[in-house]
């Protein structure tokens, strides 16, 4: 018979090692996502921690339960040694060693204890002296009517303390050099924040509870939206003042089955890309020249084509700064208008007020213009007015969703503009996407292969190296760091022109442009990676083909 005692050790010990081995199993699956979630890939962290606590416990199982002081001790390291790792490769927000972690922890634990006011009363003036950098935002209303959140504003109290989040918030996505951010509800009353940096969203903070839900109200204030209606989209826009830089945020709100997201898009009012030029948009100088030729003709059209987010619009913005202002009337229609340009006129689509592309278009020609933008062409009768213009006198700008600059040809003719119209009218097609461009300080070298040569045009006996991303601190881990254009332009020549009278392929056309001196897409992004800007795997999930 087993002694009393010995039952009490027994069922102490082994309840021990139930816990340990339901801890075990919670942190390979906690690994497990994280670890896909901050590399992109579950492999090999997730392994190693299941490998770990196999041989943890097959040591406990072979030498008796005298192991699980050792195992108290290794399985904890092991874990913490992941932890301190993954948290050199993600921002300071997203750290879990970190106060900002602790006191989000904290801020949970307040929430479930219902002491989130008396949390928020202790803790509030520590989170502002932790990021002073907030102090130096100002929100700005539509009216210009500034909100600091310091109660003399005629908000309530809690969206007040939630003006302050937004600002930190504000404050780490241009620091980060965030296009966009997103505010999104989560399983567990969580928000979520994630920023887009260089195209590819990545997480930020999360918020916790009535915080979560003060600072979308905080943000539908600024934005001058309802704050009660939850249930139908909204937008708005507003600005954001830092450092004596100057954002116009457009805000658009939408109902998702956890609550109410936000999505921000912020908008240099600078114009630091535009006042670049052609020059900063990453093209090889022949094109440059020739796009230069084309931008300063009298009358013709550019089509700039690419996907959504590829910079079409930067794109068109920089083109209408080569051209003189002084001396030429240019005229924008634009939906929304995005960046404001000194000497231009600039007006928006409004299809509520039934102002659309095409009626204002048909307006703007009778206001004497030299140079016409048109934000986008949708329909064959925008299409067909903003052609007529091209042939009579004005240059126009235009952009439209196509992969490449050969399918622009053939989604201009599927809408049923009569090719003869793009005969006369259009001068040159203009196809970009937008790459990442390799991070400076943790960048590979590395070796081409056999194929990856011929594709680049590499003779064989030239020894070239390429570089392949790896991730550091000062990327945030990603491997990449800036973004540039690869660009492909169609010149409609004579031969090209000639060629539309058949209604010809998608692949006629490229062929005759090819033979023209047209680089694609692709040849231009190997490029990039032949000259160390950009990687391979960088190149090939931009350009699918």
């Amino acid at each position: 018979m087993i002694s009393v005692a010995a039952a009490e050790r027994l069922m102490w010990v082994g309840g021990l090692w139930v816990a340990m081995a339901t801890a075990w199993a919670a942190a390979c699956l906690w690994v497990e996502r994280d670890a896909r979630e901050t590399f992109g890939r579950s492999l090999p962290w997730s392994l190693l921690c299941v490998l770990l606590g196999t041989a943890q416990f097959l040591a406990t199982y072979q030498y008796g339960f005298a192991t699980l002081p050792l195992l108290l001790l290794v399985m904890p390291a092991a874990l913490l040694g992941y932890v301190a790792y993954r948290d050199t490769k993600v921002p300071t927000a997203c750290k879990i060693l970190h106060k900002q972690f602790a006191l989000r922890v904290a801020r949970i634990a307040a929430a479930q204890l219902g002491l989130e006011r008396q949390f928020a009363e202790i803790f509030s003036p520590q989170a502002s002296v932790a990021t002073p950098a907030a102090a130096g935002i100002v929100l700005l209303r539509k009216d210009g009517t500034p909100v600091d959140g310091r109660g003399n504003d005629g908000l309530d109290r809690e969206i007040s303390q939630a003006v302050k989040t937004v600002q930190e918030i504000f404050t780490k996505a241009v620091q980060l050099r965030a296009t966009d951010i997103h505010l999104e509800p989560k399983a567990g009353d969580e928000l979520v924040v994630r920023c887009r940096i260089d195209g590819m969203l990545q997480n930020v903070s999360q918020i916790a509870g009535a915080e979560g839900r003060a600072v979308v109200s905080a943000v539908k204030v600024l934005s001058d939206m309802d704050i009660a209606e939850r249930r139908r989209p909204q937008d708005g826009t507003f600005a954001v003042l830092m450092q004596e830089r100057k954002f116009d945020v457009r805000a658009a709100s939408g109902p998702t089955n956890f609550g109410e997201k936000m999505a921000l898009r912020l908008l240099d009012a600078d114009g630091g890309m535009v006042k670049a030029g052609l020059g900063a948009l990453g093209m090889r100088d022949s094109m440059l020249k020739t796009l230069r030729a084309i931008v300063h003709q009298p009358h013709g059209m550019l089509v700039v084509c690419g996907p959504t987010g590829s910079g079409k619009t930067t794109t068109v913005y920089v083109a209408l700064g080569e051209i003189d202002v002084l001396t030429r009337n240019i005229i924008t229609i634009e939906d929304p208008i995005e960046y404001r340009l000194d000497g231009i006129s600039q007006t928006a689509v409004n299809n509520t007020a039934d102002l659309t592309f095409a009626k204002i278009l048909r307006s703007v020609l009778r206001q004497d213009p030299d140079v016409i933008l048109v934000g986008e062409i949708r329909d064959k009768e925008t299409a067909e007015i903003a052609m007529q213009a091209a042939l009579t006198g004005h240059f126009v700008f235009t952009t439209l969703h196509a992969n490449d600059a050969p399918t622009t040809v053939t989604r201009l003719l599927d809408i049923g503009v009569d090719a003869t119209l793009i005969q006369s009218a259009v001068s040159a097609v203009l196809a970009q996407r937008l790459v990442r461009v390799l991070c400076p300080k943790c960048k590979e070298p590395i070796k081409p292969s056999e194929e990856l040569r011929q594709k680049m045009g590499v003779p064989p006996d030239k020894d070239v190296v390429i570089y392949r991303e790896k991730g550091c601190p000062a990327c945030h881990g990603t491997g990449y760091r800036g973004r540039t254009g690869i660009h492909e332009l169609l010149v409609l020549d004579a031969p090209i022109r000639e060629l539309l009278v058949g209604r010809p392929s998608v692949q006629a056309i490229r062929a005759q442009a090819r033979k023209a001196g047209m680089r694609t897409l692709q040849e231009a992004g190997l490029a990039k990676v032949l000259a160390g800007v950009t990687s391979v795997n960088e190149i090939v999930r931009v350009v699918k083909s």
